[in-house]
């Protein structure tokens, strides 16, 4: 009983020298992560993913397939990035981040997406806490490269087309929490949900992604 009762004062010790020191005025912090990532780009105007000469003369009972072919641009893969930033005050956190995905579609095609994002977070409890929650919002910028589709009347299919490019605007929110067990040093988990709106030549698109990605932070 007696070893039983040493080696839980001994762990709390440990736990107790190893919590976050005091909060700062001013951090900075360098964080890196990776995950999962799904992209529905749905509403990818024809101009800027399909070729309208392959279907300008296609009687009305085509429509179907066409309208599967818009449909075909939204996926899943891998996401990974990295953010610089400084955390103001214990509350405030003002950052950078980039963002690099690797994506398979439901029509079998690849796509990179790639986002640069300025960010504010607020953290709920501040940091002083070894559970550290926050939310964050974003703006920043977006580009996607996919092969585009075009239909062969012949098979009543789509077949691949040239590549497609887009850039805009993406619009983020997002919720995390990290566990510091250390001042100078954090892992935890974040979720976010973008908004994205895409310049694609004449016209214009929009989709959504979410992410889930792990992380790892060091604070200076």
């Amino acid at each position: 009983m007696r070893n039983r009762l040493a080696t839980v004062v001994a762990a709390l010790v440990v736990l107790g020298t190893a919590a976050p020191a005091g909060a700062s005025a001013f951090e900075i912090y360098i964080r890196g992560g990776g995950g999962f990532e799904y992209l529905d780009m749905t509403a990818l105007d024809y101009s800027g993913a399909l070729n309208p000469a392959n279907y300008d003369t296609l009687p009305d009972s085509e429509q179907d397939v066409i309208d599967n072919m818009t449909k075909s641009y939204k996926g899943e893969g891998w996401a990974a990035g990295g953010s610089v930033g400084v955390l103001l005050v214990d509350f405030v956190e003002l950052g950078v981040d980039f963002r690099q995905s690797g994506l398979t579609f439901d029509s079998g095609a690849e796509a990179d997406l790639t986002q640069l994002v300025l960010h504010v977070g607020w953290h709920i409890l501040g940091t002083e806490l070894v559970a550290d929650p926050s939310f964050l919002f974003g703006v920043g910028y977006s580009y996607l490269t996919t092969p585009g589709l075009t239909l062969d009347a012949s098979r009543h299919a789509a077949v691949p087309g040239e590549e497609v490019t887009t850039n805009g605007f993406i619009g983020r929110a997002g919720a995390a929490l990290d566990v510091r067990f250390v001042s100078w040093m954090s892992v935890g988990l974040l979720l976010d949900f973008s908004f994205l709106y895409f310049d694609a030549g004449e016209d214009t698109s929009w989709g959504f992604n979410t992410d889930l990605l792990g992380r790892i932070s060091f604070h200076i």
